[in-house]
């Protein structure tokens, strides 16, 4: 039985399983189902709009339902099953409030509640013994929340393995690229700040870095002027854990530790804590992350590449299985200062720190006919070190002035400064094994990689209420970069390698970036909510390459504008109109002429003439009872940026970066929650994609056209005495990017949760069931037809134990934005 049958039988039945639960979970809801009405006012009878209203479990608290009161302060809650709940209203500035329990029985009759009055907030409230469970996907207006702190399956694993249960979200292992939605060019934040990295190496740092030390993880496909302009398909901004904040927040000390063990082929340990002490004008906080992992990656290749003078072509198959082994640490330190109720100033280090190594056996063989005899069969000892460290200083201010008419003017400031190292060594010693005579000595090649980056950056942002229902923000932002990269390469007889000056290049590139931007929003009448802004970055940049005597000048100035409509067409529907102009400028190594050597028969360079790629985007959502969500969204790309696998002779390869041509992308989405039974919720999200590709690739015009979809399951159960449960699921349909072509992909996670009190918890865990998480490509052009295999140690069982201790009652922390936004993601 093949492989690819296996994986299609696998696929078919997680489908059927997720399709079968959808469908059951219909009728179910449909068959009992109440609507829950009521109102919530202010002390003196005022209707109160914007409140929070949420429907709990009795017992155990787990959120049902949610809604937002109306301009007139009415809500619904609709399809409620029956049971005992218990609802309660929250908005800023108010006391919670709560109505005593109610029980819905089986009848069809609609429900009317005592109404909420709402008391303004005066003191701290008792602690109340009520929480509402997160759902692990959270719709959102604006944005979607992966709610990863409370999930059993996301527990212990890592931040690439969340990131990759998110739905929209796509991993290509081949190229270390993510894909928001069908797109490339998304910009990975944590915290709201860049990582410094190329998408590969936030890709390597996110796979090391513990979940556990995560809150949330959210889906930003249409970010606003205030955001950078970089990234043609959105923000990936990853949340992490905090505590205490606030000059009115109480006094104390709190934390967590999380210590996970488990084990797929190979072990996998981590650990990590969370600290913050709370004084009278001061927080200060800290985190630190540790994580050694054992990995590997079973990489096949087949290809028909043209061949040397007076034969048609080479047939190549390329085996390697890679032993990796990753040792990662991260950590955090910062103070707030609390200069008075209104001032806060904030100084944050975060430093991040891998040492990752590979080895591996890599076997190649060349025929000229499909069935004909070998000419050349090698093998390849690899062996491959990459150490990086990456550390962000940042000062911050936020001072609020006096509340007026509409609310209270906000002035905020971030300073910079990062520094990135890495030292990238690859050594390859080949053997060749036929022809054996004569017989030929082992041959070298060593590549060693220093890269050095400079990142200073600075920001500064005003908000101004103009009235009570129009404001105005507007910033100034300035980035300056120097990247230093000097690769050598040495080659010749094992043991005796010599440098090849021809093939080792000196690059360096400096970039400085202005930008400023304004937006205004506000009301046109009562229910259409209005944001147009519009950005302007002014880009001058200079690669040089010292080796080869060339330099590339850039300058050029873009306006980026942004607009969205949000009108309530009633109670329980919205609908939201958005769009933005958005660049994906090209990470700085990528731009490096240099070559860089995977094996003897494979190497990366970089294109100092590419351009970056520009995108409109475009997105219609409408929201019902603000839970089920319908989206549309269009993209369209110029000067896609596109990396190409091109023959250099009979026997190698290159991966090319260049200016591609044109792509289209249009998306369909669906999400909504519903619940199955008493105890049992999912979460589903349906994603269609059709996209399509214009470009000239060796003199020849060509138009690819494709359709996609994935579908994203994920259900909370609800055992009893301390024991939840977690599903979690996702299926890719074969996709098509450019001349890559990409089959179903799919995988179904489980996990249960004890919790022993409130503060200890322990999480079993199972991360891809069946071991269908794996790459397969096929490279279809007139010069090469590819097909690469890749699959990984990704079916692991996880145990994960976490301990809340100290203060509980201290409050959440301020987020960060930190200026340095654009940068941190194309370092390298």
């Amino acid at each position: 039985m093949s492989r690819n049958f296996i994986m299609n039988k696998i696929v078919r039945r997680t489908t059927g399983s997720l399709l079968c639960a959808l469908f059951i979970s219909f009728i179910i809801q449909n068959a009992f189902c109440q609507s829950l009405t009521g109102k919530v006012q202010e002390t003196g009878g005022s209707p109160l709009p914007g409140v929070n209203v949420l429907l709990l479990r009795n017992g155990d608290s787990t959120l049902v339902k949610s809604a937002v009161s109306d301009p007139s302060g009415a809500y619904a809650l609709e399809d409620i099953g029956a049971g005992t709940y218990i609802v309660t209203a929250s908005t800023v500035g108010y006391k919670t409030a709560y109505l005593p329990a109610i029980t819905v029985s089986d009848k069809k009759e609609p429900i009317q509640l005592a109404d909420f009055t709402m008391e303004p907030q005066a003191t701290q409230l008792n602690e109340v013994a009520v929480k509402a469970k997160r759902p692990f996907v959270e719709q959102q207006t604006d944005r979607t929340v992966i709610n990863v702190a409370n999930s059993i399956i996301s527990s212990g694993g890592t931040a690439l393995e969340v990131l990759e249960k998110a739905p929209g979200v796509a991993i290509d292992r081949q190229t270390d690229q993510v894909q928001l939605r069908g797109k490339e060019g998304v910009i990975v934040q944590i915290d709201g700040k860049q990582t410094y990295l190329s998408m590969a190496d936030v890709v390597a740092m996110l796979r090391s870095m513990p979940s556990d030390n995560i809150d949330q993880i959210e889906l930003i496909t249409n970010p606003s002027a205030r955001y950078d302009a970089a990234g043609n398909s959105g923000i990936i901004n990853i949340k992490l854990k905090k505590k205490s904040e606030g000059p009115q927040a109480s006094a104390g000390t709190n934390g967590m530790l999380t210590l996970t063990g488990g084990t797929g082929k190979y072990g996998r340990q981590r650990g990590s804590i969370q600290l913050n002490h709370r004084i009278q004008k001061a927080n200060f906080f800290g985190s630190y992350g540790i994580n050694n992992d054992k990995n590997y990656w079973d990489f096949t290749n087949e290809r028909v590449q043209p061949n040397k003078p007076g034969a048609e072509q080479t047939r190549v198959s390329q085996e390697s299985f890679v032993r990796q082994r990753d040792f990662s640490q991260n950590a955090k330190v910062g103070i707030d200062y609390f200069l008075g109720k209104s001032t806060t100033l904030g100084v944050v280090w975060t430093g991040f720190w891998t040492n990752s190594y590979e080895k591996s056996p890599a076997k190649a063989s060349f025929r000229e006919l499909q069935d004909g005899p070998e000419y050349l069969r090698t093998l390849t000892q690899k062996s491959l070190t990459n150490l990086f460290s990456n550390q962000i200083g940042n000062v911050n201010f936020q001072h609020t002035f006096a509340k007026r008419k509409g609310g209270a003017n906000q002035l905020t400031a971030d300073f910079d400064l990062g520094h990135f190292t890495r030292d990238f060594k690859n050594s390859l010693t080949t053997q060749t094994l036929f022809p054996q005579t004569p017989a030929a000595p082992l041959t070298g090649l060593f590549t060693h990689m220093p890269v050095e980056i400079d990142i200073v950056a600075g920001k500064v942002d005003y908000t101004l209420f103009l009235s009570t229902d129009w404001k105005m923000e507007t910033g100034l932002k300035s980035s300056s970069v120097r990247s230093d990269n000097a690769m050598s390469l040495s080659e010749g007889l094992a043991g005796n390698l010599v440098p090849n000056d021809s093939l080792s290049n000196h690059f360096r590139y400096k970039e400085q970036i202005n930008a400023a931007y304004a937006s205004f929003s506000g009301k046109l009448g009562k229910k259409t909510d209005v944001l147009i802004g519009l950005r302007a970055e002014r880009t001058h940049s200079v690669g040089r390459s010292l080796t080869l005597g060339t330099l590339v000048k850039r300058d050029y100035l873009n306006l980026f504008p942004s607009l969205f409509i949000s009108r309530a067409m009633s109670a329980s529907q919205a609908l939201t109109f958005s769009y933005s102009y958005r660049i994906d400028r090209p990470s700085y190594q990528t731009l490096n002429p240099a070559r860089s050597f995977v094996d003897p028969y494979f190497f990366s360079v970089g294109n100092p003439y590419l351009k970056p790629q520009l995108t409109h985007s475009l997105e219609l959502k409408h929201a019902f009872q603000n839970k089920i969500f319908t989206s549309f969204g269009a993209g369209f790309t110029d000067d896609l940026i596109f990396f190409s696998n091109r023959p250099v002779n009979e026997t190698v390869l290159d991966r090319f970066p260049e200016n591609f041509g044109k792509s289209q992308a249009y998306n369909l989405t669906l999400s909504f929650p519903v619940q199955v039974s008493e105890g049992w919720t999912m979460q589903m999200s349906l994603l269609g994609v059709y996209s399509r590709f214009q470009y000239e690739y060796l003199g020849r015009r060509d138009r690819v056209e494709q359709f996609s979809g994935r579908l994203n399951g994920s259900g909370a159960f609800i055992l009893g005495k301390g024991w939840t449960a977690e599903i979690n699921g996702w299926i890719n349909t074969p996709e098509t990017v450019a001349l890559r072509h990409f089959d179903w992909k799919g995988t179904l996670d489980a996990g249960v949760q004890k919790t022993f009190s409130p503060r200890l918890k322990a999480r079993l865990s199972i991360q891809d069931i069946f071991h269908t998480n794996r790459s397969l490509a096929v490279l279809d052009n007139p010069e090469l037809k590819s097909t690469t295999t890749i699959r990984t140690d990704s079916r692991v069982a996880l145990l994960n134990l976490s301990w809340s201790f100290g203060n509980q009652k201290l409050k959440a922390a301020r987020q960060r934005k930190m200026g340095s936004d654009e940068e941190i993601k194309r370092a390298n």
